[in-house]
């Protein structure tokens, strides 16, 4: 059991008052809360806590209430309280007497006994409650067992968490994955918005603020209609003015309560939420049936405070989430997110990160946090860990993240599933943990519990756009004119590595003759770029060159397809090289680690260690061109159709290699380009067949022939199953002159379609696509009205704009008609 150490409690971040009632309310809750009613407000008249019991229990009987007082004198033992002291105590049990009247019990709590007088003078109070002394050398020490000896470590002893213990968690965390993560060129999208509003930051809840100034303007602007009403209309007015004006302060109120970080505020608040009375609900109806001007702003204001509510029941939604999953598929930027959710804020202190690679078979989530060492003692228990994050929360007046990333990456992903449902039970003790767990799609059903929330990562999006201007700005690309392969773009991994091998050295701007075309492109020429790295560092004492470099990517690749696995042992990996005739300092491995390809992954022991390939994308790149280089343009046909390959890259989810995905993705772009024009899907059959032609869609045009153009010109009319819509593709094509899917290609598609067919195909495209397409429509407008030249590129992009005028959407019809004017 950890000692009591005071000397460690004065040392804790914040003031010693403020912790001493913490420490002491969280005690309280945790021995007797399960009794009875909790309550604790910010600045509560008379007591900081109160419990009134509904069960007996050894602090009292059923019907018994007790409220707390906690107070930190900063006084030697043994000093006496004092006049001023004294007289505040005196009106403090006043002020229960009045707020709460039915109180039967006064605790005053105390850093240290009292002296015989001040105590003989406390017991002679006159009130109706019992009035009880507590210490924190007796009681606290006392209280500090059971349920509650957790709190022992987390405010005294190897479980205190300060800021900077939290920074130095999260550099050394963040270290194996820093040249994925730059906070200079991050991109908060939709899934970060989610969580921040999860972790209670008060800047992503402005909205609140916000309405409640206007519910304020809007019962302002009713009071002045009021003057036109006499009667029961007049009096229902009035009420609408009044619900306005409460709802504007509880919203206020809650903003107080998330900018003290005090959930406990927060949650007592959730039952002051007005409420809509049906006969304020139809009053715009009679005030409109009598055609008094205040129809409208009585409208205005009650749509407000429906508003208000709706905001309220997401917040205590976000609040009261203890366990959340952000769900994408591969370089999706899941790790990114991670690193930038867990840094730390000028608002509170760094989170937790941890790997879900870490992880391994028989092992639970308590060897997990094994990693995470405080003060140089190893957490013995995530719930150790918990405790800690929510003390240092508390003190922090903060809600903190703690993330494990990769689910997807342990041994085994399905033990996830009874370790994180007990997880999500086991923080209900925790209000201050938001704990997110990060994976890949297709191990979600697998590895989370049926009941654990889920937001996806798409991509960027509509952040796409920002997204590209800040990569653009740090590595110094000029854009210029050029058509953007939006649809890559859109992808975090992709953006990153397409302005790596744009312009690695940042030492110039470079422009559009310096970007890759596609994603097969941008890894050819990334590991072209590694490969001229690594040899040039190469130790002169065991000299190797680029085709060596080359030769031992194409023997990861083969490895990984071999042995169906996402990383390889260490040290077989390196004797199947031939690597291990070398020291480790010039080691190929060695090399490709320290250059971001590869990436350490722990093992049970320091010998069984492993490698992964940085991003699964790039994974699956080698393991195509591996397999491309073995069997040729003869033996590929055979190969992609033996029983065995089909089910690895299309079986069930148990039977697929890990890497399937990213690697059939690899196979559509390296065929043609590593076979003189061979594409692969006419080699496949039904279902890969139809999955490797729409793949084919994203090669660039020195790659695409005649057979593959019109087998797309006949898929595209069909209704997509994929979840990436063919015409998304033809959309960032639309403008390339030299691209045999441009707008012509669309033309010549629709063209000969029915009304009906191409209503049910293109037109219900733009219908679901109408917020991005009039924001492009906008764009064009813009570019055609300041500019009078019109390129090539933009007589097709006009092309396209035509077709968007058989929309059923009325304002992507009258936003394109305005473009073409300008046109």
């Amino acid at each position: 059991m950890a000692q009591v150490n005071w000397e460690t409690f004065l040392r804790l971040p914040g003031a010693a008052d403020e912790n001493f009632e913490m420490l002491c309310r969280a005690v309280v809750r945790r021995h007797y809360g399960q009794y009875g009613t909790f309550a604790a407000l910010a600045n509560q008249p008379g007591v900081e806590f109160h419990l009134k019991l509904h069960k007996a229990c050894t602090l009292g009987e059923s019907g018994r209430w007790y409220g707390w007082q906690c107070r930190w004198y900063d006084l030697p033992s043994g000093r006496p309280l004092g006049t001023t002291r004294r007289n505040k105590i005196e009106e403090a049990i006043v002020t229960t007497e009045r707020e709460l009247p039915h109180l039967t019990d006064w605790v005053l709590w105390t850093r240290y006994p009292l002296t015989e007088g001040d105590q003989n003078w406390f017991y002679g109070l006159k009130t109706h409650m019992q009035l009880h002394l507590w210490t924190s050398t007796e009681e606290l020490e006392e209280h500090l067992s059971g349920n509650a000896e957790i709190l022992r470590g987390t405010y005294f002893g190897e479980l205190v968490l300060t800021p900077d213990t939290l920074a130095n968690l999260h550099r050394e965390a963040v270290a194996p994955i820093r040249q994925r993560w730059r906070p200079e060129v991050h991109q908060t999208i939709d899934a970060e918005r989610a969580l921040r509003r999860m972790l209670g930051e008060i800047n992503t809840w402005e909205d609140l603020r916000e309405l409640a100034d206007h519910l304020e303007a809007g019962a302002a602007a009713v009071e002045v209609d009021l003057a036109d009403l006499v009667g029961p209309l007049a009096d229902a007015t009035v009420k609408v003015v009044e619900l306005s004006r409460n709802t504007a302060t509880a919203l206020r109120d809650v903003c107080t309560g998330l900018d003290r970080g005090d959930l406990d505020l927060l949650w007592q608040q959730q039952g002051t939420r007005p409420i809509l009375l049906p006969e304020l609900a139809v009053l715009p109806r009679r005030l409109r049936a009598c055609r008094y001007r205040a129809a409208l702003t009585v409208t205005n204001a009650l749509a407000d405070v429906r508003l208000a509510r709706s905001l309220f029941d997401d917040m205590y939604l976000d609040l009261s989430t203890r366990l959340v999953a952000v769900v994408a598929d591969a370089g999706c930027g899941k790790t990114e997110l991670a690193a930038q959710l867990t840094a730390a804020t000028d608002d509170r202190p760094a989170g937790i990160l941890l790997h879900g690679r870490d992880l391994h078979a028989g092992h639970t989530l308590n060897d997990l946090v094994h990693g995470v060492v405080i003060q140089g003692n190893p957490v013995r228990s995530m719930e150790g860990l918990l405790a800690a994050v929510d003390a240092a929360g508390q003190r922090a007046h903060r809600r903190l993240p703690i993330v494990i990333d990769g689910l997807n990456e342990a041994e085994d992903p399905r033990v996830w599933k009874g370790q994180l449902a007990s997880l999500n039970e086991t923080l209900r003790q925790y209000p201050y943990v938001l704990v997110v767990c990060t994976l890949r799609t297709m191990f979600a059903d697998e590895a989370l519990p049926s009941d654990v929330a889920q937001l996806e990562i798409p991509g960027y999006e509509h952040d796409t756009v920002e997204a590209v201007r800040r990569y653009f700005d740090y590595y110094r690309i000029d854009r210029a004119d050029a058509e953007l392969p939006w649809g890559l773009l859109r992808h975090p991994l992709t953006l990153r590595l397409f302005c790596e091998v744009t312009n690695p050295k940042r030492e110039r701007v470079v422009g559009i003759e310096a970007m890759p075309g596609s994603l097969t492109a941008l890894f050819d020429r990334y590991l072209k770029q590694v490969s001229e790295r690594v040899a040039e560092l190469a130790p002169r004492t065991h000299r190797y060159y680029e085709q060596d470099v080359q030769g031992a990517l194409a023997e990861i690749g083969t490895a990984l397809w071999e042995e169906s696995a996402r990383s390889l042992e260490l040290v077989a990996l390196r004797r199947r090289l031939g690597d291990d005739r070398r020291g480790w300092n010039e080691s190929i491995v060695r090399a490709l680690e320290q250059d971001g390809v590869l990436l350490r992954v722990r093992g049970d022991t320091p010998a069984a260690s492993h490698v992964a390939v940085v991003y699964d994308a790039l994974a699956g790149h080698l393991v195509a061109d591996a397999v491309l280089g073995r069997q040729g343009r003869v033996g590929l046909q055979k190969w992609v159709t033996d029983p065995a390959t089909v089910t690895a890259l299309n079986g069930p989810v148990s039977d697929q290699h890990p890497l399937a995905t990213d690697t059939f993705r690899a196979l559509i772009g390296l065929a043609p380009r590593r076979l003189h024009g061979q594409q692969l899907w006419p080699l496949l059959d039904e279902p890969l067949k139809a999955k490797a032609l729409r793949g084919a869609a994203d090669l660039e045009n020195s790659y695409l022939d005649a057979q593959t153009v019109q087998a797309l010109a006949t898929l595209v009319v069909r209704p997509q199953t994929d979840s990436r819509d063919l015409l998304d593709r033809l959309w960032h094509t639309r403008g390339s002159t030299t691209h045999p899917l441009n707008a012509e290609f669309l033309d010549a598609v629709l063209r000969p379609m029915s009304v009906a067919d191409r209503d049910l195909r293109w037109t219900e495209w733009v219908r679901r696509s109408s917020k991005d397409v009039l924001a492009d429509l906008r764009r064009l407008e813009k570019r055609w009205r300041d500019t009078t030249e019109r390129p090539p590129a933009d007589r097709l992009r006009a092309r396209w704009v035509m077709w968007t005028l058989t929309s059923t959407v009325r304002e992507v019809r009258d936003q394109a008609t305005r473009s073409l004017y300008w046109f």
